[in-house]
């Protein structure tokens, strides 16, 4: 039966979509030609890399070990008496909060790097960026305690420039326990892959200074490179020097050293 305009609604149907069709495809050249359809083009191009995405080769995470026995920090001037008068508190990282206390003359960082797959990542070496303040007024607090530093490490002393490395536990005379040195000492070029990670301790250390640091390794693997950066999220890692100031230890209230 003929529809409302005479036509039958068969050759009505294939119209309307012969005219989608055309409509759809015009659509698509037009985007292409403008630039505006690369990236759905580029969907069925297995050969290219989008800008940006390049494959993640390696991995690493830092972060800062603060500790009950062992770590020393520093209190400034305005808030020292009132630290004195106050019981010793049983959480290091509570007393670090409140007092708005700084690591003292070691920070300590442990870094993990991992590559992300059975491809050897070759870590080529390790560079420091020290902004250095002077000394400010205060003391600094400490638990009676301390232990070594077991597994790979390197400790820089920040009161250099630039930066020197001045123990290891490739060094007899370093910062490791030797009956806990491992077999393989670290040395750069140093290689990582997703079976042979390196979970390495960084020392940096100051006797003089208010230094904020950062680090950053650099890697290659194949005709690919890049950085690490160990940095604390841009703020980087604080630490004072203990040279000249006065020392409370605790021994169920604070005394002078």
């Amino acid at each position: 039966m003929p529809d409302g305009e005479g036509g039958k609604p068969r050759r009505r149907i294939v119209g309307w979509i012969g005219v989608a069709v055309s409509t759809l495809l015009l659509a698509a050249i037009t985007t292409v030609g403008t630039g505006l359809g690369s990236a759905v083009v580029g969907v069925f191009n297995d050969d290219e890399t989008p800008v940006g995405k390049h494959e993640a080769l390696v991995s690493a995470s830092a972060r800062e070990t603060i500790v009950q026995c062992g770590t020393k920090l520093f209190v400034g001037r305005g808030r020292l008496d009132r630290v004195l008068q106050t019981k010793p508190s049983r959480s290091w990282t509570r007393f670090m909060r409140v007092n708005d206390a700084r690591v003292a003359e070691q920070s300590v960082v442990l870094v993990s790097i991992q590559g992300e797959s059975a491809r050897t990542i070759t870590l080529t070496g390790i560079r420091f960026d020290v902004k250095r303040r002077p000394q400010p007024a205060g003391a600094v607090f400490v638990n009676p305690c301390g232990d070594n530093i077991n597994g790979r490490s390197l400790q820089a002393d920040l009161d250099r420039a630039p930066v020197a490395i001045t123990n290891s536990n490739a060094d007899p005379r370093g910062v490791l326990d030797p009956s806990q040195r491992p077999a393989r000492p670290l040395r750069f070029p140093w290689t990582v892959s997703v079976t042979d990670p390196l979970l390495l301790t960084i020392v940096a250390a100051t006797k003089r200074c208010f230094c904020t640091w950062r680090a950053a390794i650099d890697w290659v693997s194949g005709g690919k490179s890049g950085r690490l950066k160990i940095d604390n999220g841009g703020r980087g890692y604080a630490v004072v020097g203990t040279t000249g100031l006065r020392a409370y230890s605790n021994d169920g209230r604070w005394r002078a050293r």
